[in-house]
Parts: C-alpha cells; structure tokens; sequence
C-alpha cells in the first residue's frame, strides 16, 4: 500500500471493524481484505488535499485581483487630482474613483 496509510482507520466491509491501515492489510478480526477500504481512504484523503489547495488558490487570486483594484484606484484618485488641482481634487477624484470602481470589479471577475 502507500506510504499515506500510516495515519488512519479503514472499516472493514467485512465486519465492521475499525483497523489502522499503516500496520494492517488484513482484519485481525475477520482476516478479510482492507485493500479497497485503504484505497477509498486514501483517494477521499487526495480529493480532499486537492480541493483544499484548489480554496487556497482562489483566495490568493482574489487578494491579488482585490489588490489591483485598489492600486488602479489610488492612481486614478492621483491622476484626477493632479489635472483637477486643489478644492476640486477631492470630490473629482471620489466620483470618478466610485464610478470606475464598481466597473473595475467586473473586469477582474472570471467570465
């Protein structure tokens, strides 16, 4: 069997039984087979690392995605106040800032 046996109980289809796969290919029990119980285990255990690192790429794509809409945000704030220049700045930079905001979130969504 593989090396990831070594940490987990497999029940025994046969009996029942619960049996640790690392120092068990067989029931003490019943003496049938854990092969395929182990096998069951040990994909369940793979699918479940599989999505668990597929949840962690999404994360960090969004805090990615999240991270180049502030940065595209606080430049178009900068441009708009640097052409607007003092009392404008402000409110220029905020309208302009919100209204493109809320069309940046769509461009960075997945289609």
């Amino acid at each position: 069997m593989s090396d990831m046996n070594d940490d987990f109980k497999v029940c025994c289809e046969y009996c029942d039984s619960y049996v640790d796969a690392g120092e068990n290919e067989v029931c003490p029990n019943c003496g049938g087979s854990l092969r395929e119980a182990i096998i069951r285990e040990e994909t369940k255990r793979r699918l479940e690392k599989i999505d668990e690192e597929e949840k962690q790429r999404k994360i960090l794509q969004e805090e990615r995605e999240a991270k180049d809409r502030d940065d595209i945000f606080d430049l178009i704030k900068s441009v708009a106040g640097s052409a607007a220049g003092g009392a404008i700045a402000g409110g220029l930079a905020r309208a302009a800032g919100e209204f493109l905001k809320e069309d940046l979130k769509g461009a960075f969504k997945k289609k």
